[in-house]
């Protein structure tokens, strides 16, 4: 009978940091455990407006500043 190896996670964990609030959008903000970068959350028009991670706090701010122009366009259609 074959003895079942056990695979022990050696990484750490991804820890929270404090959110940012850039132009009424809460940006949340994650510490990869394994890598220790820091990754940003934004809404990406490439993937229909859902969130995504990014290492660059610029690229987060553009695409909300993106997302809120898509909201206020959408906004004047319906009125």
């Amino acid at each position: 009978m074959k003895s079942t190896k056990k695979i022990i996670y050696k990484g750490k964990k991804s820890e929270k940091l404090p959110s940012i609030t850039y132009n009424d959008y809460e940006i949340q903000v994650l510490k990869h455990g394994n890598t220790d970068q820091t990754l940003y959350s934004f809404p990406s028009k490439i993937h229909s407006w859902e969130r995504c991670w990014t290492l660059d706090l610029q690229t987060a701010k553009n695409g909300i500043n993106k997302y809120m122009q898509h909201l206020q366009k959408k906004d004047i259609k319906t009125e």
